[in-house]
Order: C-alpha cells, then sequence, then structure tokens
C-alpha cells in the first residue's frame, strides 16, 4: 500500500477535533442542532486553516444515519462513503480546472436530481474564485433559489476575487491562522502517536514557521520522519527548509544595525555556501524585520506576534537598540528586492547589494539613503558608525557675509555669463581664447572626484549594476595625469579583480567621461588597514574655512550632501 501523507491521516473527523476554529464549528454545530440549515456557505481564509475539512464534516453531518446531527458517528455507510470519498452525495468540484461556463451549466443540469443516500446534495467548489466571470453568473440563480435538498460550500483563499452578487448569496465564514500554541500541542500529539523522535525546540520551530498553517506544519513533520528515523532537531528542519538558524539571523541582522558591511557580507556569504538559497534568505530577513517593527512600536507585542517568549526577549532587546526610520528603510529595501529576485537571473547579486544599501546607507544614491542621511544629521550630526578623530577647531574668523553682486564669476558660471563678465569694452584688446588656458587649470584634482563621486557612483549604477556593487566599497586616492586611482580595503580582491576586467573598466571610464567630460583611466589597489571611503559629496567648488562651517551640523551637512555655505543664520539672528 503506498505511502499516506500524515496531514490526510490525521484530517479531523469531527468539529470537536478542527483546531483554531471554534467560533465557526460551534456556529455550524448550534444550527444544525436548531435546524438552521442555509443553503450556500462560503468558507474563506488562509490555507491549510481546515476550510475543505470543516465543509466535508458539515456534509457528514447532515447527511448521518443519526442526524442530521452536530455530531456525525463517522461508521454509518453514509459518513464511511464521505471519508472515503465516494459518497454519490457529497460532489468536490476544483474551481481551478471547471473555470468555464459550460461547466456550471451541467451542474444546474445535475443538481435536479434528489440525493442518492442522504437528505442533502453538498456541493463543495474548491478554489471558487478561479471561476469566470460568465461561470459566476450563471451560478447566481442556482445559489439564489437552489433545489430545497442543495446546499453549497464555496471555498477560497481569496474572497476579494468573488463577485459581491455572489458573496451576498452566502452565509459567509473567515478560517483565521490557527494560533502557534495549538499547533505545536497537535504536533506533539502526532509525534506521539507515529512514534519520531524529536524535540521540543525542533516542534517549535516547525510550528512557527508554518504560520498559522496546520496542514503545513504536518507536511513538514512528515518530510522530516522521512529525512530522518530519530533525534530531529532543529538543525535538521533548516536543512529541509533551506532557512537560516535563528542565532545567524539575529548575528545579520545585528550587524546591519551597526553597519559593518564586511561582517554582513561574510555571514551572507557563510549561508550561501551552506546551501541557503538567496530569496529564502531575503524572505527571512524581511519575517525579521517586520517582527522588529512590532516589538519596536507595540506595547504588548506578545499580543500581535505569534512566536516564543524567549525569541520575543531577544527581538525586544535588538529592537530597543534599532532606530525606527532604519527597521522601516530595511522593510522597504528587502521587500523591492524580494519582488525584483521573481525575475532576476542572479538573487544571490540582489540580497548582496540589499545588504550592502543597509549596511552602508550613505553610500546610497536613492531615495531611501537620502532619508538615513537626514536622518543621521538630524541625530545631531552624529553618524551611524563610529566616529573619526575630530579635526582641530579652526581659528575664529569673521562671518562670510553675502556675495555682493560685483563678485567675480565662479568656476561654475555658465559659459554666456562668464563670457559677458569679462565682455572687452570698445578700444580693448579682445582676450585670448579659452582653448589657449593653462592646462593644468582644466587638470581634473582630487577634490573634484571625491566632490562628485556620488554622481560617478548614480552613473556607473545606471550603466551596470554589478560594477556600481564593486565600485561602492571604493575610495578615490589619487588622480595621475587621466588616471583615477581608487583604493580597495584589504580582502577585497574579488571587487579589484572583477573592476579591471576590460567589459567593468570600459563601463566606469565611460561613467567619468560623463561626469567630468573628458577621459579618464580607471586602475584599483589595495589598501592597507581599515580606512572607510569618504562620504559622497555633491559637485561643489572649494570652499575657504569659515567660523560658522566649524558647527557640527553644519560640518555633518557638508559631509552628506556637499554643496557651499554662503552664510549661516541662527534662529537667534532670525529673531
Amino acid at each position: 500500500m503506498s505511502h499516506i501523507s500524515v496531514y490526510r491521516r490525521w484530517r479531523p473527523q469531527t468539529f470537536e477535533e478542527v483546531i483554531g476554529q471554534e467560533r465557526i464549528t460551534h456556529t455550524l454545530q448550534n444550527a444544525i442542532r436548531a435546524g438552521r440549515i442555509t443553503h450556500a456557505y462560503l468558507f474563506a481564509g488562509h490555507r491549510g486553516t481546515g476550510k475543505t475539512t470543516v465543509a466535508r464534516i458539515l456534509a457528514k453531518a447532515l447527511n448521518c444515519a443519526q442526524g442530521p446531527t452536530p455530531n456525525p458517528d463517522n461508521t454509518c455507510p453514509v459518513c464511511q462513503g464521505i471519508n472515503q470519498g465516494s459518497s454519490l452525495d457529497v460532489i468536490e468540484i476544483d474551481g481551478a480546472s471547471h473555470t468555464q461556463v459550460d461547466h456550471i451549466r451541467d451542474l444546474k443540469e445535475k443538481i435536479v436530481l434528489v440525493p442518492a443516500e442522504g437528505r442533502y446534495k453538498v456541493y463543495i467548489i474548491d478554489e471558487v474564485h478561479m471561476l469566470s466571470t460568465s461561470a459566476f453568473n450563471a451560478l447566481l440563480k442556482t445559489l439564489e433559489e437552489p433545489p430545497p435538498h442543495a446546499v453549497f460550500v464555496l471555498v477560497t483563499t481569496e474572497p476579494h476575487k468573488i463577485p459581491a452578487t455572489v458573496a451576498s448569496r452566502c452565509q459567509r465564514f473567515d478560517f483565521r491562522r490557527v494560533p502557534l500554541a495549538e499547533i505545536e500541542t497537535r504536533l506533539h500529539r502526532i509525534a506521539a502517536a507515529e512514534g519520531f523522535a524529536i524535540d521540543d525546540r525542533a516542534l517549535r520551530h516547525i510550528a512557527r514557521i508554518a504560520d498559522g498553517s496546520v496542514r503545513d506544519a504536518e507536511s513538514v513533520l512528515d518530510q522530516l520522519s522521512a529525512y530522518k528515523d530519530e533525534g530531529i532537531t532543529t538543525d535538521d528542519i533548516l536543512t529541509i527548509l533551506g532557512a537560516p538558524a535563528e542565532e545567524t539571523l539575529f548575528a545579520l541582522v545585528d550587524a546591519l544595525l551597526r553597519r559593518d558591511p564586511v561582517e554582513v557580507l561574510r555571514i551572507a556569504a557563510g549561508l550561501i555556501d551552506e546551501g541557503k538559497e538567496s530569496r529564502q534568505i531575503m524572505r527571512t530577513l524581511l519575517e525579521h524585520f517586520r517582527d522588529l517593527l512590532i516589538a519596536k512600536v507595540a506595547q504588548n507585542p506578545e499580543g500581535v506576534l505569534d512566536s516564543t517568549p524567549e525569541r520575543l526577549a531577544a527581538l525586544q532587546r535588538q529592537a530597543g537598540g534599532a532606530e525606527l526610520a532604519d527597521i522601516l528603510r530595511a522593510v522597504k529595501i528587502l521587500s523591492d528586492a524580494d519582488v525584483e529576485a521573481r525575475s532576476h537571473s542572479q538573487p544571490r547579486l540582489l540580497l548582496e547589494i540589499s545588504l550592502i544599501r543597509l549596511a552602508r546607507p550613505e553610500m546610497d544614491p536613492t531615495i531611501e539613503g537620502l532619508q538615513a542621511r537626514v536622518q543621521a544629521l538630524e541625530g545631531g550630526g552624529k553618524p551611524s558608525r563610529a566616529p573619526a578623530a575630530p579635526a582641530p577647531a579652526p581659528q575664529p574668523a569673521p562671518r562670510r557675509a553675502p556675495m555682493p553682486p560685483s563678485t567675480p564669476a565662479r568656476r561654475d558660471t555658465p559659459p554666456k555669463a562668464a563670457e559677458d563678465a569679462v565682455k572687452p569694452s570698445d578700444g580693448e584688446a579682445a582676450p585670448r581664447p579659452a582653448v589657449e588656458a593653462s592646462a593644468e587649470a582644466l587638470a581634473v584634482t582630487l577634490q573634484d572626484v571625491r566632490n562628485r563621486w556620488a554622481r560617478v557612483l548614480e552613473e556607473v549604477k545606471r550603466l551596470k549594476m554589478f560594477c556600481h556593487a564593486l565600485l561602492i566599497e571604493g575610495m578615490p586616492l589619487e588622480v595621475r595625469g587621466q588616471t583615477l586611482v581608487v583604493g580597495l580595503r584589504s580582502g577585497y580582491n574579488f571587487h579589484m579583480e572583477s573592476l579591471h576586467r576590460p567589459e567593468n573598466r570600459a563601463v566606469v571610464e565611460q561613467a567619468l567621461e560623463r561626469v567630468f567630460g573628458r577621459r579618464m583611466m580607471l586602475r584599483c589597489q589595495m589598501q592597507e588597514g581599515s580606512t572607510e571611503p569618504p562620504l559622497p559629496q555633491a559637485d561643489a567648488p572649494p570652499r575657504a574655512a569659515a567660523a560658522d562651517e566649524a558647527d557640527p551640523l553644519v560640518t555633518r551637512a557638508m559631509e552628506l550632501f556637499g554643496g557651499e555655505v554662503v552664510a549661516v543664520k541662527r534662529l537667534t539672528d532670525i529673531a
């Protein structure tokens, strides 16, 4: 005899055996007891919560030889036939494969036939939301005025797709996710009856990852019994499902929150080397940050999070050291990456880019990165990572006055305006053409590159995402003629080798040419120590030191956004 899965062997046979849906089962039992049977029911809710099972129990309760009864005996021929799926009075229809209007017309022709054995003909239409519009229209009249012996049970996981005209003709019951404790208790009972040697921590983990679905939990338990005969542990579950261990997940999130990209990438690489799928890591991280969000904002998270007390305490500790904006940003970035990974050929690359954006928001040119930089500025001008040693404060100097109209044009003055500013008067000799200007005045300096580094990264990202992920770990070190030297920290040999490949080097050099308007060559070299890349700055001309720029908020704003300070006005000055 072929193997029968655990969830089929342990399918509830009475209303009392259904867990997590007491309000529904009690309502149906009371209705049967009072003789208030309606002609159409709509069972909606999460997968694996007992919708089809309750529909079959309802059919037995209506047709049992002792009934109609709220407690079918499961011993009479009618109940036995329904349990075995051979009853002629219980017709189960798969809505996904009977979507056409012809299938509903055939049903309408046969519905007038009286039951063969029981009192009612029960039609269970599973996945009813898959029916076509014309099929729903054909079903409307039958649902409104069916024969007295017909009862419809419409089952769906997506009730919003059912037309309102159909739903309004049914008595609706919403099946909720089964609580973790109830699933864990049921798994204990099944494991003891089946002889599975499995520890309590592993059962608790199965109940948590089942996400409220009893069928999913029982399927995992069945799979584990085939994987290992005895001594099933949490590590075995993680191996089967390809999910990261809870301790590793907490360590990864800790590294993200303290902005340590090297540790983040190391942990992610270790998970992938163990055989974990990149998309599974994304989804698990997303679920973790969702739980962190609830632990951060909810006064009583235990009433919202379906988790163990130990994990809930760990989440609260981790959430206490995290900013709400960082958690929301992580949820947004990981959600977008998970959606994009469905059709992407390199999900690992998407995972690594997302982790780098989370660990290094100051190098993220997107709107989320901008929000993180604004948050750092509003937090008192302190960066997220450990700050470098403070530079000596400049000597006091007079406050810079607004620029008078007669000030000569700056180097970023538009060409036409600059031409008008130096236009000779009548009788004066015309100036020499600009092409005769010295080459030194036109050369790109290291400060120019650092000021426009964020624009270079954005241009590289637009041309090739892979090159952007490599170059974001570098920092401009030196400009030697027409060659830009980019430094990489020790251990980033893969980044340097990849950037030196002709196809990747061409992308970066093309981006440099677009930003600076001239041809520049790229060269990478390793940097000893742990020097961090400079923060990206906007394109701005060199500035002279001023007393107002020594203000920590002004200094941090210049580091984050670049630009030029024209004047600093305090609230006392405005008042």
